[in-house]
């Protein structure tokens, strides 16, 4: 019997056998959707614990229990949900995640924060968010859509990603998770947490799940193989009252998903992170934040022949990142004041490649040799200051303005400001209009690229620069609410990759076009039974470049979930993913066609230490087409097939 089948039996006895474990009450179940709403707390966007109806620009927020509420497990499905962000398959195993008509080949245009602290690898400038950053030990997701550099500087070009991991127990608890599931997924997880010292492990191996029919960018047979692995490392402690120390490590073997039937290529990635943060006082006394990092990134992308298995490629793109921030907090009567100093530092370390094998050529001798950066081993450092003012003009009127200074050793100097308004004049309404600025430098391979070929010489390559004023209005019931969010913006000197003159290699430069986006979201919360709710996301995006619209965006977008308590113990659900058609600029006969796909998943109690989930991911086995964004004229990339899993978790008190 296969595993595919083993599956779903496993799920209906879970299910059906557990009908006598019960739960304790859940200590809200008599709150209404507006009190449950009013609890939602909100950091990132102005660094000070704000309610999320009060939070300056467009927020979400989704704690542990979203994660089993939208069926998810993994970061880049819940971000499916979120009102503004399109998801798109790259071919190196990774989804781009496009905000507000964003693009990017690469997550560069966005910021990734776990616990205060970017996450990036160096020579792409860009982050992943599959199994890499598993959900177990996940406490909150704060989800910012606009320009976030006048608080958080470089890359905070279409919003910020902040996670936040759990957070430490009163008592001692051991956590031990089991995951199988479709492509031979095998997982296991575990969580050691107390009052100071938070341990977790967890280790993934499949296959990639990718239909073995696929197409390679070229548009023949993929023959890659798919097997992958994960594995996490997470260390916290707090040996003293409000310091906290920690350690993540991460390791990763990855495919590439649709390479040319040649040859079989892998991203090979170890990432450490080490940190610091220490804080005293309080916001109304005065409160004091610093954090200290340091950051090492071994990333090797390699080939092999296919039929003899012999090595036929390899690059490095090792790197060191470091850095220190200080931040003050205190409030004035009605002005809270924030300012701070940070340093980042950056340094390429290891990035030489060699090439035995190409595939119009066949086997080299000898083989070629070089190295990917113009200037090996170069460092960039990034010195900022930053200051922000909360006004409470009135009971019902709030003013934030910001403004971030940075001065870049590569790209010199950047001044990036941002003003918000939010007016509730009463207790069910929430307005909300902002302007501001951000920009993005250019990572290591877009401005230190070497040409293979051609004696063509790159320009500089600047930064990216974009400016986006949004109105907001929320509208809250007891048991439902309606957000609603305008947005306009503007992007110049945007860094696109394009062929030299003689087409012998792609370089980076700064397009003179103007890319302008407009758009509206929706979100429509409702809970019309005490066990029911359903969550309905709805975007609508327009672009414009040089009077015509840009390639691979959906027009429209949505997202449809909903939950229901069967019993105490127990919860059913659905999600649903739609997009418009998008258009591609290649001559392969493979749209990207409009979709919708479904998710089933639930999850609930067995016993009082014993919980059990289970899910069936693109129900229906759509085969859906992504375009392929990155030189424009390649075969598109497909999305993932159907995958069917479960997870059982055991928690004890110690």
């Amino acid at each position: 019997m296969s595993k595919n089948s083993v599956i779903p039996l496993l799920i209906y006895s879970v299910f059906f056998t557990s009908a006598y474990a019960r739960a304790d009450q859940q200590g809200f179940s008599d709150l209404s959707l507006k009190e449950l709403v009013a609890m939602d707390v909100f950091t990132a966007a102005s660094l000070v614990p704000t309610q999320v109806n009060k939070a300056p620009g467009t927020v979400y927020t989704f704690n542990r229990d979203d994660f089993k509420r939208y069926g998810v497990r993994r970061l880049d499905d819940l971000l499916q949900f979120v009102p503004g962000l399109q998801l798109n398959q790259y071919r190196k195993r990774h989804r781009a995640i496009w905000a507000r008509g964003v693009l990017d080949r690469y997550n560069d245009k966005m910021v990734l924060m776990v616990d205060g602290v970017r996450v990036r690898q160096l020579y792409y400038n860009h982050f992943n968010l599959g199994d890499n950053l598993p959900l177990e030990y996940l406490e909150t997701v704060e989800v910012i859509l606009g320009p976030a550099s006048s608080l958080y500087g470089a890359n905070a070009f279409a919003g910020i990603i902040s996670v936040t991991t759990r957070s430490f127990s009163n008592t001692e608890q051991l956590e031990l998770g089991l995951e199988a599931g479709s492509n031979q997924r095998a997982k296991g997880t575990a969580l050691y947490n107390s009052d100071n010292l938070q341990l977790f492990a967890s280790h993934l191996d499949q296959d990639a799940p990718f239909r073995s029919d696929r197409k390679s960018f070229i548009g023949d047979d993929s023959l890659q193989p798919l097997d992958e692995d994960y594995s996490n490392i997470h260390i916290k402690a707090q040996p003293l009252p409000r310091l906290t120390l920690q350690l993540d490590y991460n390791r990763s073997e990855t495919p590439f998903l649709f390479i040319p039937s040649t040859q079989d290529a892998y991203v090979d990635s170890d990432y450490l992170s080490l940190s610091a943060h220490y804080e005293q006082g309080s916001i109304d006394e005065g409160q004091l934040e610093t954090t200290f990092y340091y950051q090492k990134d071994n990333t090797r992308e390699y080939e092999l022949e296919q039929t003899t298995q012999l090595p036929g490629y390899e690059e490095y793109q090792n790197g060191i990142m470091a850095g220190a921030s200080l931040t003050l907090l205190k409030q004035f009567q009605l002005h809270t004041l924030a300012g701070g100093l940070s340093w980042n530092y950056e340094q390429a370390k290891r990035s030489d490649y060699r090439r035995s094998y190409h595939f119009s050529s066949g086997f080299l001798s000898p083989p070629e040799t070089g190295n990917l950066l113009s200037e090996p081993g170069i460092t960039n450092n990034d010195y900022a200051a930053f200051a922000q003012d909360i006004w409470q003009i009135r009971p019902d009127l709030s003013l934030t303005i910001g403004g971030r200074f940075d001065y870049f050793e590569q790209f010199g100097g950047y001044f990036n400001h941002r003003e918000a308004l939010v007016y509730t004049p009463d207790t069910q309404q929430t307005w909300k209009l902002q302007h501001g600025t951000a920009i993005r430098t250019p990572g290591f391979r877009e401005y230190l690229k070497v040409l293979e070929g051609t004696s063509f010489q790159s320009p500089q390559v600047d930064a990216e620069r974009i400016v986006m004023s949004e109105l907001g209005y929320l509208y809250q019931w007891d048991e439902a609410s309606l957000n609603i969010n305008l947005f306009s913006s503007q992007i110049d000197d945007f860094i696109q990759e394009t062929p030299t003159p003689d087409d012998a290699d792609e370089y980076f430069t700064n397009s003179n076009t103007v890319y302008r986006m407009r758009g509206a979201e929706l979100l429509l919360t409702l809970r019309p039974m005490q066990k029911l709710n359903t969550r309905l996301g709805v975007s609508y995006l327009e672009t414009d470049s040089d009077g015509a619209s840009l390639p691979y965006l959906a027009a429209w977008t949505g997202s449809l979930q909903t939950d229901y308590q069967i019993s105490d113990d127990h919860l059913l659900g659905a999600g649903l993913i739609y997009s418009s058609r998008r258009t591609d600029t290649n001559s392969y006969d493979d749209s990207a066609d409009s979709f919708a796909t479904v998710n089933l998943f639930g999850s609930g109690k067995l016993t009082q230490a014993l919980n059990y989930s289970f899910g069936i991911d693109n129900l229906f086995d759509k085969r859906v087409m992504d375009p392929a964004a990155d030189f424009g004229k390649q075969y598109n990339n497909e999305r993932s097939e159907r995958e069917l899993w479960l997870r059982l978790e055991w928690n004890h008190d110690l």
